[in-house]
C-alpha cells in the first residue's frame, strides 16, 4: 500500500511540521471483515503538530479507495446518534430550503427525520460507499466523493454535512467547493464532533485514520471565514457541536494561532498511557475478559498493549457480530454472551456511549466488572 504524505498543515499551508506521537503499525480500517489477518494492512499513525499555527494533523494519509472501501456506518447504531440526527434535524427546520444537497448521508439517517414534512423540496445525498434506495420522491442517491463530482451547473440554497469534516483530507477545498455550489445568501449547516470535549476525556474515536486533524469551533471558523462564510449561529454539546453558516459576498481572515490543540492532545496520550497501566495491574490470567466495540476503540487499547488475553470484542451491530475486528485475530460476539460467565470484566472505553453501554450490560449480566 502507498501511503500519501501529509507535508504541510491543513490550516495555514505552512510546512513546520513536527512529530508529537507515533502509534506503530496501526490498522487502517476500523471495522470488521470476514477475510484472514494476512489480508489486513498496517501503517504508523504518525501525529504531527504545525508550530505556526498550533494544530494536530495525520502524517501519513490512508488512500480514499482503501479507507472506505467498506462502509462500516458509523452513527447508524444506539440512541446518541439516533438523539443527534434528530436534534441536527430540527436545527436545519428552523430554515427554510428548497433544494438540499447532504455530502456524505450513508444510509439516510438524516432524511429519515424530513419524511414527515409535508413541503415540496429536493434532497440530494451524496455518498462514496454506496447509492441507497429511498422510497420517498423528494429524495435521490448519488454514489461518489464530493471532493471528485462534477456538478455541472446545479446550485444548492442549503448545504449539509454531519461529521464528514474531520474525514476530508483537504476541509479548505472541500469548503470552497461547497461555496462554488451556493449563491450568496445560501446557508451551509455542519455537525462536528466536539474534538475538544473528546479528547479531554479521553475518547479514542477522535482522531484516527479516518479523523486525520484537530477541529473545534475556532478552527471551523477559520475555515468557513476563508470561504466566504459567516457563522450564524452555534448550538454546542459535548458529543457534537452544530453550526449555520451563511455565504456572503467577502470576509476577512486573522493570524490563524490556535494554541489549545497541542496542550489537550499531549493530556490525552498521556491519559492513554495511564489507563493502560492501570488496566493492566487489575487483570489476572484468570479472568474472563471482553473488550466493547469492534472499532477504533478497541483496536487503540489493543495497539497500546493490554496484557490479558481478550476473550473477545462485545458490539451491538448485528453486520459486526461474528466477524473479526479489523488488525486483530478477536472475533466479534452479541453482548449477550456475558450470560454465561461469572464477573466477566468489560474493558470499555466508547466515548460519550459508555455509560448507555454499561447499563445494558449490566441487565444482561449484573455481576459484570467495568475497567
Amino acid at each position: 500500500m502507498e501511503v500519501l504524505e501529509r507535508n504541510k498543515c491543513i490550516v495555514t499551508g505552512n510546512t513546520d511540521l513536527k512529530n508529537v506521537y507515533t502509534f506503530k503499525k496501526f490498522p487502517v480500517y476500523c471495522g470488521c471483515v470476514d477475510t484472514s489477518v494476512g489480508n489486513d494492512l498496517f501503517c504508523d499513525m504518525s501525529w504531527d503538530i504545525c508550530e505556526s499555527s498550533g494544530n494536530i494533523q495525520l502524517k501519513y494519509l490512508i488512500p480514499l479507495d482503501i479507507l472506505y472501501s467498506k462502509n462500516h456506518n458509523p452513527g447508524s447504531v444506539g440512541k446518541t446518534w439516533k438523539e443527534h440526527h434528530e436534534n441536527f434535524s430540527n436545527f436545519i427546520k428552523e430554515s427554510e430550503y428548497e433544494n438540499v444537497l447532504e455530502i456524505g448521508g450513508s444510509t439516510g439517517n438524516l432524511f429519515d427525520n424530513f419524511i414527515s414534512e409535508d413541503k415540496d423540496f429536493t434532497w440530494t445525498v451524496l455518498e462514496p460507499s454506496g447509492v441507497f434506495k429511498f422510497e420517498d420522491p423528494r429524495v435521490k442517491s448519488i454514489q461518489d466523493f464530493f471532493e471528485d463530482h462534477d456538478f455541472g451547473d446545479e446550485k444548492y440554497d442549503v448545504i449539509v454535512h454531519s461529521h464528514v469534516l474531520e474525514h476530508v483530507y483537504n476541509p479548505i477545498e472541500f469548503v470552497s467547493k461547497a461555496s462554488e455550489l451556493m449563491d450568496v445568501g445560501g446557508v451551509q449547516y455542519i455537525s462536528i464532533p466536539n474534538m475538544r470535549h473528546w479528547l479531554e476525556m479521553g475518547y479514542t474515536n477522535t482522531l484516527f485514520f479516518e479523523h486525520t486533524y484537530y477541529i473545534d469551533i475556532d478552527i471551523l471558523e477559520y475555515i468557513l471565514t476563508k470561504n466566504n462564510f459567516v457563522i450564524d449561529k452555534i448550538i454546542a454539546g459535548n458529543h457534537s457541536i452544530f453550526v449555520k453558516s451563511v455565504k456572503v459576498d467577502n470576509t476577512t481572515t486573522s493570524n490563524a494561532y490556535f494554541e489549545k490543540p497541542k496542550q489537550i492532545f499531549g493530556k490525552y496520550i498521556e491519559g492513554l498511557e495511564e489507563d493502560i497501566l492501570s488496566i493492566n495491574s487489575k487483570l489476572s490470567d484468570d479472568d474472563n475478559v471482553f473488550l466493547f466495540g469492534a472499532h477504533i476503540f478497541s483496536q487503540t487499547l489493543l495497539s497500546l498493549g493490554i496484557k490479558s488475553k481478550v476473550l473477545s470484542i462485545l458490539d451491538n451491530d448485528k453486520k459486526k457480530q461474528d466477524k473479526r475486528l479489523y488488525g486483530t485475530d478477536l472475533i466479534v460476539k452479541d453482548p449477550k454472551v456475558l450470560y454465561n460467565y461469572t464477573e466477566p470484566k468489560v474493558i470499555i472505553r466508547a466515548g460519550v456511549y459508555s455509560e448507555e453501554i454499561k447499563a445494558q450490560l449490566l441487565s444482561i449480566n449484573p455481576t459484570t466488572k467495568f475497567l
